[in-house]
């Protein structure tokens, strides 16, 4: 199965247990790799075939900006439960970093994958 990613995407959010935590925005930061058959949209050179990061990065943005979690565990598989459902990928990992909340750190974070991967024929 072929892979679209997204790495690097910078959104501010609402997130944390402490109370200081949610009266601010703080910068998250996500890498997206998501299953996707790009031989369509390859052989044609239509967008209504391909997986659109343009839409995705959207999505990511307004679905983190509109929620309030305490747990990047909590926002991260509610995450990629709504990327999956809203655009029907078969498989997606996502990667979340908190950075500069552990000071000896340059960042920390979590990441999961959800759903199957799959080999398509002839795809290596």
């Amino acid at each position: 199965m072929d892979k679209v990613f997204i790495h690097g995407l910078r959104v501010d959010a609402v997130i944390g247990v402490y109370d200081w935590e949610k009266q601010v925005r703080q910068p998250l930061v996500f890498d997206l790799e998501m299953a996707w058959d790009i031989r369509v949209a390859a052989a044609t050179d239509d967008l209504m075939h391909a997986l659109n990061y343009q839409a995705v990065s959207e999505f990511v943005e307004t679905f983190v900006r509109e929620q309030h979690f305490q747990l990047l565990e909590s926002l991260i598989e509610r995450l990629a439960e709504a990327l999956r459902n809203e655009f029907g990928m078969p498989w997606i990992g996502v990667r979340v970093e908190k950075p500069a909340v552990v000071p000896q750190s340059r960042a920390v974070g979590l990441y999961i994958e959800r759903g199957e991967l799959v080999a398509a024929a002839g795809n290596c």
